[in-house]
């Protein structure tokens, strides 16, 4: 006998529970019902440890997912805070802004133009990461 079993268990089944038992160890192909149960034990503590992983992963998941949902959240906000001023802005300059006559609407096209330039141009120096390419390309298309 081998010096790690120095331990030994004795456990009382019914006569049906050894039945079971022997059968279930039969047809796993053990020719010994103890070493069925050194097997199944064995697996029923790496299932123990893999199943507390697993949880442990899903919990450091639902953290994450729920980290990402607040940020989403905060940017949706943001977002309509935008578009709420863009629009405060188009409805004051349309209010506002006297209508041009038809004489003079190429000469304010073309200065309407040149005005925009500008201004992808001022907004193009302030930004310093990927959305000047983005600016640039919209200016492109214009």
């Amino acid at each position: 006998m081998s010096g790690r079993r120095s331990i030994y268990l004795t456990v009382r089944l019914t006569t049906e529970e050894s039945r079971r038992l022997a059968e279930a160890a039969r047809q796993r192909g053990y020719r010994k019902i103890a070493d069925f149960v050194r097997a199944s034990l064995g697996r029923g503590v790496t299932q123990g440890q893999l199943t507390e992983e697993v949880h442990s992963l899903e919990k450091r998941q639902a953290a994450t997912w729920a980290a990402v949902r607040t940020e989403i959240a905060r940017l949706q906000r943001t977002e309509y805070v935008i578009f709420a001023m863009l629009d405060n802005l188009a409805k004051s300059i349309l209010t506002y802004l006297p209508p041009v006559s038809a004489e003079s609407k190429a000469a304010a096209i073309a200065h309407g133009k040149a005005g925009y330039e500008r201004y992808l141009k001022a907004v193009g120096t302030s930004l310093h990461n990927d959305s000047k390419t983005a600016l640039e390309g919209l200016a492109g298309e214009g």
